[in-house]
């Protein structure tokens, strides 16, 4: 079996908006076998969306859409498909009901406009949406061919892919036959992780491994076939031979994040962090506390963007700043020093650099970057030199950062 996806919405052929949706399809596809046969984004004109909609049902065995059902005029996903498939739209006053409850829940009047979303389609399933006030659709046309339809809102749909379409994918192809597993690595480039990987290749001849370099690491993608039992069995055992290849370069797993695998480490250890960041402009903290219960093991973080407030905020001795330069070694540890210090954390983490794209010297070009990792009773210091516009310098050092982190708890070193 194939599918293929339809995006709907003329803001996502800007330079604004991307689809991401169909990532979390494609997601859902895979698991259960369904090869993916076209992929396409359509603006808000009924007729380029008749024509994409009898094109892809054409060639595949379901489609799946998304977007376009909403209550304005330029929300034309249901006027498309009756025009596709001769389908008649009715009201349905439940609808109506739910949407009008929503908002008198907030102390407002539904407008009128909302009413369109309560059109379905005659002698076809509409899906009731918990998390927002658009319905979904499952139909059946052209001799028993599936069109899914799902809302644009991201929550939306991955409530009503959980719902509707996960388990109908699963009845469908009879359970799930594709089953990925994804290692991060860190500390490594994308052409370092594949000369690594030559005596796996050798050992195991036409199995598919895919190398993905994204911004917080490099992933080793797995895939088991077939049978639950057997193919996770497989997956284990790939899995430890890539751990005896990059060893504690993996941090972590599928959905896992550096932050949160630090995260999880720092709070089975009852220790604590603290942070003084110049280049990255509290980065670091955000990213740190975009982990729900961070509070745990997070105390708090200083931007310490000038010299007078390296000194102020992180104690950093201004005779050490005119020696050294802020952006050094030298600093790098005192300010991860001084900031655990001044809050009594168990780690305390530095960062001094140059993001650019001005500021730079012959002795010290853009992207240069000191990070320092500080304990009670010694410190970890790393020298990076980034290429690439500021806001990558900014993200790479934070990653850096949270590496040198882990190893030094870790005992990697």
């Amino acid at each position: 079996m194939n599918a293929a996806i339809l995006a709907i919405g003329s803001e996502m052929l800007g330079p604004t908006r991307v689809d991401t949706n169909s990532l979390k399809i494609t997601t859902a596809l895979e698991r259960y076998g369904i090869a993916l046969a076209r992929k396409s984004v359509v603006g808000d004109l009924l007729g380029d969306l008749v024509d994409e909609i009898r094109y892809a049902i054409a060639r595949v065995d379901f489609l799946i859409i998304t977007g376009g059902l909403g209550p304005t005029e330029d929300d034309l996903t249901r006027e498309a498909l009756a025009a596709a498939f001769g389908l008649t739209l009715r009201v349905e006053q439940s609808i109506i009901d739910k949407i009008e409850a929503r908002f008198a829940a907030r102390g407002w009047k539904m407008p009128d406009v909302n009413k369109r979303q309560a059109n379905v389609f005659v002698d076809q399933q509409w899906l009731p949406n918990e998390r927002g006030t658009a319905p979904g659709f499952h139909l059946q046309v052209d001799g028993g061919k599936h069109v899914w339809v799902f809302p644009g809102v991201p929550h939306e749909l991955e409530w009503m892919l959980a719902t509707y379409f996960v388990p109908w994918l699963e009845e469908l192809s009879g359970g799930r036959s594709r089953y990925r597993r994804i290692l991060k690595i860190a500390g490594l480039t994308e052409s370092g992780v594949e000369e690594k990987l030559k005596p796996y290749y050798e050992h195991h001849p036409g199995e598919l491994v895919t190398i993905l370099a994204t911004s917080a690491a490099i992933e080793v993608h797995l895939i088991g076939e077939g049978d639950e039992a057997a193919a996770k069995a497989q997956l284990a055992t790939r899995e430890r031979e890539l751990l005896d290849i990059f060893g504690q370069r993996v941090f972590g797993y599928d959905d896992d994040t550096i932050e949160s695998v630090l995260g999880a480490l720092l709070a089975s250890r009852n220790e604590t962090l603290a942070t003084a960041e110049s280049c990255t402009g509290g980065l670091l903290g955000s990213r740190i506390t975009d982990i729900s219960g961070s509070s745990r093991y997070y105390l708090g973080g200083a931007v310490c963007y000038t010299a007078a407030a390296k000194s102020a905020l992180a104690n950093v001795d201004a005779a050490l700043i005119r020696e050294h330069g802020e952006v050094s070694e030298e600093v790098a540890v005192a300010l991860a020093q001084g900031i655990r210090a001044r809050f009594g954390a168990t780690y305390g983490v530095g960062i001094t650099g140059i993001a650019g794209p001005t500021g730079g010297t012959p002795e010290k070009p853009v992207g240069t970057v000191h990070i320092a990792v500080a304990t009670a009773d010694a410190h970890h210091h790393r020298k990076l030199f980034s290429q690439g516009p500021r806001t990558i310098v900014k993200w790479y050092s934070t990653q850096q950062a949270l590496d040198l982190l882990r190893r030094v708890i870790l005992g990697a070193i």
